[in-house]
């Protein structure tokens, strides 16, 4: 190993070291704000700790380390903060245990905080019991399980049928199963909630899906708040209330009457050829020159128009990207939103105009006695009103077409646009044709 590699190595462990120190400077901290006095057997740092079932602290117990293992007793409070947590042994006073993954099988002889991604308790707290755990607190969204060291720690809340709370229990969180006992009253706030304990006071539980199992018994009243209907077994509790009655089902819509998307098509494709009728009777009046050189072109170099178009189409979105970016840089950011404006509007009508200037050049293919070019106005407006009908017509039909229709259709669309297109660079490259 080289000198370099050994240095990292070292400075790797220190920083994890000053990592655990400050969660522990913290907690301590939290533990001031509070009242206590912070006279206390300060360990940790280390990636493992593990205090052995013989060992005793008769001092509160202050730990920080990637995984801590309580397997002794301590005669006073303890707070860990740690990646994994298990408390396997005896707390005479107070847990504050925060951590990825806690697990309390001992014994807490006074209040027990917990904090966790995943946390279960099946051991006996002498007092209260308040835990915040992880877990998806949507219906129906799975929940990942965090992976720390060997330990697998699936998230949430459980109170296995072990556990024991001799004052009350708040549990919050994504989603939690409660079996255990408790002496006096339970509130229990999750996305999902499992509910089979017996709780000798009252019982609040409020989640979006909650689940009493006949094996639960609450002694007072088990008041529940769902958005889903619940079903109480009978045995479960004496007095129920629902807080929030769940909202019946409403009645499916009257399915509609099978002529009406018909109607609706044909009402939409009305409107798309009336749009297109006025905006062509506007161009042939207003630049019937720029209709008959595009479709001039179009009809004289087909291939090469189309392989221009499709190419233009192509670059048309990094052109505008970098003559933006462009702006912006010499002329700050407001001109440059102002480009891309008048870009993208011009890329999108003449999108809009695509079937007109290709259904100049279609309309001739299909009319038969169109003749050859005239410019007579009335006759070049039949000529691409045919045309232009015909792609929206064939577009509109095709994607009534299930699942391939509506791509098909774009296609059709994207090739008009990209004729277009390719005509107009055509007939700018080739000199202007005498209208005939």
């Amino acid at each position: 190993m080289t000198k370099a590699t050994t240095l990292r190595s070292r400075w790797h462990k220190i920083s994890k070291q000053r990592a655990w120190w400050l969660l522990l400077a913290t907690g301590v901290a939290l533990c001031c704000l509070t009242g206590r006095a912070v006279a206390a057997d300060i360990r940790g740092g280390d990636d493992v700790f593990r205090l052995g079932p013989d060992e005793v602290v008769n001092d509160d117990l202050y730990v920080a380390a990637r995984e801590i293992y309580i397997d002794g007793t301590v005669n006073g409070d303890l707070i860990a903060v740690g990646g994994y947590i298990e408390v396997n042994g005896v707390v005479t006073g107070d847990a504050m245990l925060a951590g990825g993954g806690v697990n309390l099988n001992g014994v807490v002889q006074d209040d027990a905080r917990i904090a966790g991604g995943g946390v279960v308790v099946s051991g006996q707290i002498g007092d209260d019991l308040v835990v915040a755990g992880g877990g998806s607190t949507f219906t129906g969204v799975p929940s990942f399980p965090i992976r720390i060291g060997q330990h697998t720690i699936a998230q949430g809340v459980q109170l296995t049928g072990n556990a024991t709370v001799g004052g009350d229990a708040y549990l919050v969180g994504g989603q939690g199963d409660i079996a255990g006992s408790v002496k006096n009253d339970l509130f229990a706030a999750m996305g999902a909630i499992i509910f089979g304990g017996k709780i000798d006071g009252n019982a609040e539980l409020k989640g979006q899906d909650i689940t009493i199992r006949n094996t639960g018994k609450v002694g007072g009243v088990l008041r529940y708040d769902s958005r889903d209907p619940v079903t109480v077994p009978p045995e479960v509790a004496q007095n129920v209330q629902a807080v929030t009655p769940p909202t019946p089902p409403k009645a499916p819509p009257a399915p509609p009457l099978p002529i009406w998307p018909l109607l609706t098509w044909l009402w939409r494709t009305l409107l798309i050829l009336i749009g297109l009728a006025l905006l062509a009777w506007i161009w042939v009046r207003v630049a019937p020159n720029l209709l008959r050189s595009t479709t001039s072109a179009i009809e004289t170099k087909p291939v090469e128009a189309g392989l221009y178009g499709v190419l233009a189409a192509a670059l048309i979105v990094p052109i505008i990207a970098a003559l933006v970016i462009l702006t912006m840089l010499f002329g700050g950011v407001f001109p440059g939103i102002l480009v891309l404006f008048f870009l993208f509007s011009g890329i999108l009508l003449l999108w809009f105009f695509s079937p007109l200037l290709t259904g100049l050049w279609l309309g001739r293919k299909l009319v038969a006695n169109a003749g050859s070019y005239s410019s007579r106005l009335s006759g070049t407006l039949a000529t691409l009103l045919t045309g232009a009908l015909a792609i929206v017509l064939v577009a509109r039909l095709i994607g009534t077409i299930p699942f391939v229709g509506l791509l098909v259709a774009a296609l059709i669309y994207l090739l008009s646009f990209a004729l277009a297109l390719g005509g107009m660079i055509v007939s700018r490259r080739q000199p202007r044709i005498e209208q005939e």
